[in-house]
């Protein structure tokens, strides 16, 4: 089973609130501890769970400078770039992985993670996650 949790906190930011921004990112951040420790504590999920914390996509690629910081609007190659946190059995060894990826490919690695083949999805699996 896959659970995505999408959590809205940080989209205060399009309200244009750089300070309540980094209190919905801080809320994030102790919720996603949170539910990771519950994890562990809860035998069907314990030990065969893995975590992904990735923030909020959706940054136009259209050029359009209007409004940059509250619609995303912003045609520039540092509003494009993100992380991604993976907790759990299929991270075999804590790892620093610093190479460019893109967005697409995070959804065949969700794929490759489950199993699922012959999906014709645009992007290719991470590689180094797992075995």
């Amino acid at each position: 089973a896959l659970l995505v949790i999408p959590f809205s906190e940080s989209e205060v930011a399009h309200f244009g609130s750089y300070s309540l921004h980094l209190a919905g990112i801080r809320t994030v951040d102790r919720l996603a501890s949170e539910l990771w420790n519950l994890v562990q504590t809860l035998p069907g999920y314990q030990g065969k769970t893995t975590l992904m914390v990735l923030p909020e996509f959706g940054r136009d690629l259209d050029g359009s400078t209007t409004n940059g910081f509250f619609n995303h609007r912003q045609d520039h190659d540092s509003t494009r770039l993100t992380w991604m946190m993976c907790l759990g059995d299929t991270v075999r060894t804590a790892q620093v992985i610093e190479h460019p990826t893109d967005q697409t490919d995070i959804c065949p690695t969700i794929a490759q993670l489950f199993g699922i083949k012959g999906m014709d999805l645009p992007g290719r699996p991470l590689p180094g996650l797992w075995l």
